[in-house]
């Protein structure tokens, strides 16, 4: 990582930096260098240190109490980090790189909490299969409409979408951490009490309030009230809902634009439908195993990850004019219907043995589609451009 990050401010010269120096040394090397400030920390840097640190908190979620609210913390620090990260690219000016893998940090930012949700009964997975469905239909048509040349602007509900997700798994997680409903009702006030602060400035100094802020205490009001009427059990259930309402709302507005884009396109739009199939086709395979093997959650995020890393790598790649024919035959005729064979195999088995087996060869099949993309762009990733051959 330390290289890659050298990378970034020194794609010309990292060699010659880093030559003849050990790992320790090149960590000396970055922190000197920092130091003197010929580097200096970006968006893109933020974003791979929340993808390379989500790990952490996801490991300490399948620990005890303790261990979760330190989890929670963890999640909280890098969410700010999401944040920082377009306060900076705002600031600098974004790059390619960031427009298509800031995105995919926050979707393995929500698969490695809201899966864990589900291996330890925090909500059902048909709700987990709903939300992961949406993603990564939507990561699929960004992919789509990159490699027609075709924009596809982030709207601002898809934003908020995005915060009401990170937001709404902490207080999933509060509810069933801190059951007692005389002790979470105070801190559920914290956050009303907060937005309602940042509304009183904003009338002040600008006299009026951002849709945001009242966004913001719409939301909090509604899991106050919630929470003061249902168990931990059923708040968790319907803060779900919300979280699953926003996350279509913003997502139908993206199938509308691209499908009339599409459609301009091809006479064909029912290509579309089958591309966006195929590729969710494995992560939601594996998501509905977890019906019989809720123990193998740790692979069914691998598996999501890994095809989320692989989709913003492949946008990224359309997007600088790159085509991704050889990839893409390869996992729509070779590894899906690997996929299916795997199915009408196992289902020789008991159930949890088909499960379990099919579990495997998602992983496998995502893992080595990730391997060969990265390895395939591994100039790409180091120099942030294509070489030209």
């Amino acid at each position: 990582m330390i290289y890659l990050f050298l990378r970034i401010q020194h794609p010309a010269g990292v060699k010659e930096t880093c030559k003849g120096f050990l790992p320790a040394s090149i960590g000396i090397k970055a922190w000197v260098l920092i130091r003197e400030k010929r580097l200096r920390i970006t968006a893109n840097h933020l974003t791979i240190f929340r993808i390379v640190s989500l790990p952490v908190p996801c490991i300490l979620l399948y620990g005890g109490s303790t261990a979760k609210l330190v989890a929670l913390f963890i999640f909280a620090l890098l969410g700010f980090t999401d944040y920082l990260d377009g306060v900076l690219a705002r600031r600098h000016g974004t790059t390619p790189f960031g427009t298509f893998f800031d995105p995919i940090a926050d979707k393995i930012f929500i698969s490695v909490i809201y899966i864990p949700f589900v291996y330890l009964g925090y909500i059902p997975l048909w709700t987990a299969i709903l939300l992961f469905l949406r993603e990564f239909l939507i990561t699929e048509v960004r992919r789509l409409m990159s490699q027609e040349k075709l924009e596809l602007q982030v709207t601002e509900l898809a934003k908020s979408k995005t915060t009401i997700q990170m937001a709404g798994a902490a207080f999933i997680l509060l509810v069933h951490l801190i059951p007692n409903r005389n002790l979470v009702i105070p801190l559920f006030f914290l956050p009303i009490v907060f937005t309602l602060g940042i509304g009183l400035i904003s009338l002040i100094l600008k006299r009026g309030l951002s849709h945001r802020v009242l966004l913001a205490l719409s939301c909090f009001s509604y899991i106050l009230l919630i929470r003061l009427v249902f168990n931990p059990q059923w708040s968790a259930f319907l803060y779900m809902m919300v979280i699953l309402l926003f996350t279509y709302a913003s997502g139908l507005q993206y199938i509308a634009v691209s499908y009339s884009a599409w459609a301009g396109v091809h006479r064909n739009p029912f290509f579309l439908i089958v591309r966006l199939i195929s590729s969710c086709l494995i992560p939601i395979l594996a998501l509905i195993m977890l019906r019989y093997v809720p123990s193998h959650s740790w692979m069914a995020i691998f598996v999501i990850s890994f095809d989320f890393a692989s989709q913003g790598l492949d946008t990224w790649i359309s997007s600088l004019g790159r085509e991704e024919t050889i990839k893409d035959r390869l996992k729509q005729a070779t590894l899906i219907p690997l996929a299916v064979s795997a199915v009408l195999l196992f289902s020789l088995a008991d159930t949890r043995t088909m499960a379990g087996g099919i579990l495997w060869i998602c992983l496998i099949i995502s893992t080595f589609y990730m391997a060969i993309d990265y390895y395939g762009h591994r100039k790409l990733l180091l120099t942030g451009t294509i070489s030209q051959s």
